[in-house]
Order: structure tokens, then C-alpha cells, then sequence
């Protein structure tokens, strides 16, 4: 049975201030499988990387391919080929111990060899329909199961490492499932559990199979606590793999030049999930488990432009609760891994982890022939980072916007037909939010009720699966005078999936819900704003704007209808239905708050077409109902630039950072910077600032007082700058 994992929150709070891995961190990994073990040069890897401001080292000990091969001399693991007497372990602990640098040992989780599969062919995962995950068709990777034997197999190499190896730390890869397991081990333990068979196909609609997904998660939290226990001792830090937060895997195979390729994902997990569930990885959980907090970054993989970056990272500071975050991020131009990225995407990505709370990890997948030209570029950014660590740390971001992501949702809601998705919606809004430069942090529904009160406005981007306490929560917080921005069936079910007449949100939100949604014609379908309600004079839309249809039937309740359907044409290019239909946008008050509820799915609208007029909505909507205006602002700044602001009460100063990396590139790299010119910084305050510094440019920032606030005019930005505002 697994101990309560909120125990090891406690404890963590109370010796977190003492620790090496709480300090900004620069790290690469030495993944020793692609190079030629038996000549490899690692001291002067390791001597250039510390000469680069690198201070720890992820070291391979326990590989992927051939699965389960040890780069160190193990008793017990079959050595990596070519190893010889060599101990590859040792030899960088060695040298990085003389810099001063931190070695964790890197363990592939999972993957037993051709061997280990032919002896205990019982240990392997399987699919769903029984076969064995495996990277080929020879055995030589192949995914075990944490519930079989081999459970005991590994942790016998960890003691191995930990008893004999002064490593400063464990880096656990892939402990998890390869979606499904569907071994003769999982059956058992699922069966005496919960007296059904484990389902074999996905039926989101199933109970049993939702108690699956539960169960799975489960098992891999106990898992990775037992492997925490296991290897912690110390000033040792222990951390797992975080893979892809908010993305999703992908079916389509890969196309390149007419050519079709098997999509490897889809080979080993068959499903198009969340990443994480598919992982079984309950990543509130392994935050409360780990030291610190990894995130694997590499969007090429999942189909995502950079800007995900910043919202996987705003999700990551919610759920660490201050620890450390850790983000593997992409270095090659996917799939050619010896190709290194160019500097304009190298530049920015690094930009982004510093301006959302993360440190860098970069991976030397060839670590004896790499693009030596494009490890310079990145070792000259963390050279960078290392010049001004002392803004990096010990920050807790400015508040004005919240935005609710909540797990129930994608669990319960997102995987139905016909249904608008909570992560696309909460995309959607994220982007609008970065190009219209609004503060915003993502709170995960645990802490709703406690933290919503340091926000102006929370942001429900069609939470439909919301359960009871969370949505009197919302009550209490809008009632309070709390701004609420609401879209779609946010708060229409319990977090069970099923519909809670009664106890929904139409309250606060001034609605009542029709029994049927709207009708309409085509996807040609516009909303119309009235010309005289003040939301319409504060987002500045005076034209009909593109909504497709998509919306819940509601009538006002004590609300004022702010926009209304127009209907669609019958056919493409037939007349318009000019006649007013249902409400679209409409806006309350509710006690001392306001409100604005949006019918139609606004985000997944934003994220699939960008129309700018639907980014101005949600401006207009999110400034009406927060009633003022955020501590920290941008004028005159691109779309393309993120705003992030984080006060340092200890120096009592801000830290501003920009980055211009709101970008749609998804198969493609950035390659390259604009320069912008006349942006400026506003901040709302009568105090002037005591100095102001810019840590990028080295340029000069001029200080302008207007009224009740503040303007700092900077100097031309390329790329990424960050402005300190010392009080």
C-alpha cells in the first residue's frame, strides 16, 4: 500500500531552503547510446560545459537502447556494447566533482533487453489487444511492467548505483505505462481491486474503464514514490520524467516527401491522449513526490508551437508549489538530432524557461560528434543565464489573471464526440492572453479555493467538470468582487461528467440553460455586438465577428446581452440570416463582482483560426470583468511578445521579462528576431522607481510619470530583454 504522497509535501516544506537544487540550474544530459563508449572523451565534454556555466550533469547509467544496458560496471545489469572495462559513471563523477558541478544518475525506468524479454517474457507491458510494446520487432527495447517482478529487478539497481556511486542524484525517465498494459500481472492486481476485467478498448463514457485510467495512475504514484524512498538519501535529488504537460499524442503517421513513416508514439502508445495519461503519470501527484519538477519540452514531437512553452510552464509553477522546475527542452531540429536549431530559436526557447520560473536541460544525443556550432549557441545562453541567476530565483510572479485548468475536464469531458475541448479552449485563451500582454498565472483546481483571492479575474476556459466545492469556490470569490470570465458548458457537470442542474454556474453567470442549443446554418455564423453596451466600447469591435455556431442555448437572467447570434447562410456564399438569434456574450453582476459569459467555445474558435477580433473579445472581456488594470502592462508591444512580471519582496524589486516568442512555427524552426522599437512598460503606481536596469541589452530605459502610473520607454528589443525595477 502506497504511504499518503501529502506526507512528502510536509516534509519537503520543511527542508526545502537548504538545497542545491533549488538554485537556478544549467543542465545538460550525456546520452551515452549514440556514441563510441570505448573512445568517448568525457572530461573535456565535462570541461567545456562547466567553462559554459553548466552546473549539473544528467549522466546516462541505466539506457534505453539496448533497454536496460548500464554505462558503469554493474553486477547486475548486461553492460552497454563496446563498454569494455571502461565505467562511464565514474569517469564523470570524477570530473565534475573536481568543478564543483552536481551528477545525477540517468535511469531509463523501463526498457529491458532482447534477453531480459525471452527470460521473463511475464515482466513485459502489452497493449491492449496482448501484444508486447516493444521499439522493434527483435526485443532489443522493450517496456516492463512496474507490476511484475521486474518492479524488484530495478530497484536492485538502484541500490547497486546509489551504495557504490556518490551521485548528487536520481533522474528516473519513463516510469510509467506505455498507455494501456494489458500483462497478466496488471489483470490480477486490476481484478482484485475492483472484481472487473481491465477494459480493452476506450469507451469514455464507461465507469469501469474511467476506474482503469484512476487505477493506472495509481500504480504509477506508487511506483515512483517507492523508487523516491528507494534512492533519497542526503542532499540527493530525486526527480522523474514530466513528459509533454498539455499535449496531446498524435495518430497521423509521418509524411515527408510523398513518403509515409510510422509515427513512433503512435507505435508505442496507440492512443491519442493526453501525454501524461497515456504515461499514467498523474503530474499533480509526481510534483508532490520528486525534488524537483521536470517537464519535457520538445514540441516538434506533439505538433506545438513555442508559445506552449510558456503555458506548460505557467501549469508547472502551479503544481510545483515553489519547487524547482526543470525542462528538457528541444536543442536539434527534430527528427534529425545531430541538426542543431538555429540561434534565433535557440535564443528564445531559453528566454522562455527563464521568463516562466524553469531551468534548462539540454541533451547531447551524440555527445562525441555533435553540431558543435549550435552547442556553442546554447552554451553561450546559459553562460547568460548564469550572468544574472540572482533575478531567477526566489520570485513569485504579479498577480492579476487566473486561468483554471482542470483535470476532471479532460478526463471526464474532452475524449467525447462532439464536444469542444477544455485543453484547446484553455490554449486558445492562453495565446490571447500572451499577444494581448495580460498578466496570468494557471491555477489547477486544488487550489482554487485558496488562492483565487490574489486575483482580479478568474478565467473558466470551458471547465465543464467542476466539482461542488470548486464552483462554490467561484460563487464565494465573483460574490466577494471577483471579475469571472466564463465560456461554452464551464461548470455545467460535477467532476464526475454528469450534469448538476441545481448546482451549476448559471447563478453567477446570469443565465438559464435551454434544454436545446441553437440551431444554424453552415459554419458561416457571426456574432453581432451591441453598439451600446460598455463591453462592446471596451474591446473596440464594431463588425461582426466569426464564432462558427458552436455554443450553448442560454437566455439572460438579471444579465445584459452583449452580442448575439447572427444566423448562418444555408449554403457557402447564400445569404446571411440577418435577424438576431440567440445571446452570444453577455455580462452580470453577481454581489460585489463581474461577469462575462461567453456561449460559444471562444478559445478552441481562437486556436483553430486566430481571428484578431475574437483575441479583442477576450481582452475586452477579461479587462471589464477584472475592473482594473494589471500592476504591469505593455503599449506599443508586438502580438508576438509574452509578458511575464515576478516580484523579489527580499530585494524589493520587479522583474520584467519579454520575450518574443508567441510564434505559430510548428514543424519549422524560428529563424528569425525583428527588432521592435517604442515599446513600453507601464506600470500602475504614483512611486517612482528607485533605479532601472535592463539585463539583455545593457541599453537605458527612460522613465516617464503620467498621473497614477508609471511608463518606462525601452530601447529596441530583439529577440528578448528583461527590465529590472528596483523599488
Amino acid at each position: 500500500m502506497c504511504q499518503d504522497i501529502s506526507c512528502t509535501v510536509y516534509s519537503w516544506r520543511r527542508w526545502r531552503m537548504s538545497n542545491w537544487w533549488e538554485q537556478p540550474l544549467r543542465a545538460i544530459t550525456l546520452e551515452f547510446p549514440a556514441s563510441n563508449v570505448a573512445q568517448i572523451d568525457v572530461a573535456t565534454i565535462i570541461d567545456e560545459a562547466q567553462q559554459s556555466g553548466v552546473n549539473t550533469l544528467c549522466v546516462f547509467s541505466i539506457g534505453y537502447y539496448p533497454g536496460g544496458t548500464a554505462f558503469y560496471q554493474s553486477k547486475i545489469a548486461p553492460h552497454y556494447p563496446g563498454l569494455g572495462e571502461r565505467d562511464l559513471l565514474a569517469e564523470c563523477l570524477e570530473r565534475a566533482h573536481q568543478h564543483g558541478q552536481k551528477v545525477v544518475a540517468y535511469v531509463a525506468s523501463i526498457w529491458g533487453g532482447r534477453e531480459m524479454y525471452l527470460a521473463h517474457p511475464d515482466w513485459a507491458q502489452r497493449k491492449a489487444n496482448g501484444s508486447v510494446d516493444s521499439w522493434d520487432e527483435d526485443f532489443n527495447s522493450v517496456a516492463m511492467c512496474p507490476n511484475s517482478p521486474y518492479r524488484d529487478y530495478l530497484a536492485a539497481l538502484v541500490r547497486e548505483i546509489g551504495d557504490n556511486y556518490p551521485v548528487d542524484g536520481f533522474y528516473f525517465d519513463e516510469p510509467s505505462f506505455q498507455s494501456w498494459c494489458n500483462c497478466e500481472n496488471c489483470q490480477k492486481k486490476f481484478y482484485l481491486e475492483k472484481k472487473a476485467a481491465i477494459p480493452t478498448r476506450e469507451e469514455w463514457s464507461n465507469a469501469v474503464f474511467h476506474d482503469f485510467l484512476s487505477w493506472r495512475y495509481r500504480q504509477i504514484s506508487c511506483w515512483r514514490q517507492e523508487l523516491y524512498k528507494l534512492s533519497k538519501r542526503g542532499e540527493r535529488c530525486v526527480f522523474f520524467q514530466g513528459a509533454f504537460p498539455l499535449a496531446n499524442l498524435r495518430k497521423n503517421p509521418i509524411q515527408i516527401s510523398g513518403l509515409t513513416f510510422d509515427n513512433p508514439y503512435q507505435q508505442r502508445f496507440g492512443v491519442e491522449w493526453l501525454v501524461p495519461l497515456a504515461h499514467g503519470d498523474d503530474m499533480l501527484q509526481t510534483a508532490r513526490i520528486g525534488d524537483l519538477v521536470h517537464f519535457e519540452l520538445y514540441r516538434r514531437a506533439v505538433g506545438e508551437p513555442l508559445w506552449w512553452y510558456g503555458v506548460a510552464l505557467r501549469y508547472g509553477q502551479a503544481i510545483s508549489k515553489g519547487k524547482q522546475i526543470l525542462a528538457l527542452s528541444m536543442m536539434a531540429q527534430t527528427p534529425f538530432d545531430l541538426y542543431g536549431l538555429p540561434d534565433a530559436e535557440l535564443k528564445l526557447s531559453i528566454a522562455e524557461l527563464a521568463a516562466n520560473c524553469a531551468s534548462p536541460l539540454f541533451a547531447r544525443y551524440y555527445p562525441d560528434r555533435v553540431d558543435e556550432e549550435a552547442w556553442q549557441r546554447v552554451y553561450r545562453e546559459l553562460k547568460g543565464l548564469q550572468q544574472i541567476e540572482g533575478y531567477l530565483s526566489n520570485r513569485e510572479s504579479v498577480k492579476h489573471a487566473a486561468l483554471l485548468y482542470s483535470q476532471s475536464t479532460i478526463e471526464q469531458y474532452d475524449y467525447l464526440e462532439g464536444k469542444p475541448a477544455h485543453l484547446s479552449c484553455l490554449k486558445g485563451f492562453a495565446k490571447i492572453l500572451m499577444q494581448e500582454h495580460i498578466l496570468f498565472d494557471i491555477l489547477v483546481e486544488d487550489d482554487l479555493p485558496t488562492r483565487i483571492k490574489d486575483y482580479q479575474v478568474l478565467i473558466l476556459p470551458n471547465a465543464a467538470c467542476l466539482s461542488n466545492e470548486t464552483k462554490e469556490a467561484v460563487r464565494r470569490y465573483v460574490d466577494g468582487g471577483g471579475g469571472l470570465v466564463a465560456s461554452y458548458e464551464s461548470g455545467l457537470y460535477d467532476e464526475h461528467g454528469r450534469r448538476s442542474r441545481g448546482d451549476d454556474l448559471a447563478r453567477v453567470l446570469g443565465v438559464r440553460y435551454l434544454d436545446e442549443p441553437p440551431t444554424w446554418h453552415g459554419f458561416d455564423v457571426y456574432t453581432r455586438f451591441s453598439p451600446t453596451h460598455s463591453l462592446t466600447s471596451t474591446s473596440g469591435i464594431v463588425k461582426p465577428i466569426p464564432t462558427g455556431g458552436i455554443m450553448v442555448g442560454v437566455e439572460p437572467v438579471g444579465s445584459e446581452v452583449a452580442a448575439e447570434l447572427m444566423r448562418g447562410a444555408a449554403v457557402h456564399y447564400g445569404p446571411l440570416g440577418e435577424q438576431g438569434g440567440p445571446p452570444t456574450v453577455l455580462t452580470h453582476r453577481y454581489g460585489k463582482g463581474r461577469v462575462v459569459y461567453l456561449a460559444p467555445s471562444m478559445g478552441n474558435r481562437y486556436l483553430e483560426f486566430g481571428i484578431p477580433d475574437l483575441g479583442r473579445l477576450v481582452w475586452g472581456a477579461v479587462s471589464w470583468a477584472a475592473g482594473q488594470p494589471a500592476a504591469v502592462r505593455l503599449e506599443n508591444a508586438p502580438h508576438s511578445m509574452a509578458l511575464t512580471a515576478y516580484r523579489q519582496a527580499e530585494a524589493s524589486r520587479t522583474v520584467i521579462h519579454l520575450v518574443d516568442s508567441v510564434r505559430d512555427e510548428i514543424s519549422q524552426p524560428i529563424i528569425e528576431l525583428p527588432e521592435w522599437r517604442n515599446v513600453s512598460v507601464v506600470l500602475e503606481t504614483t512611486t517612482s522607481p528607485r533605479s532601472l536596469q535592463l539585463l539583455i541589452s545593457r541599453g537605458r530605459p527612460e522613465l516617464r510619470r503620467e498621473g497614477s502610473r508609471r511608463k518606462i520607454d525601452l530601447p529596441p528589443i530583439k529577440g528578448h530583454e528583461v527590465l529590472v525595477v528596483e523599488e
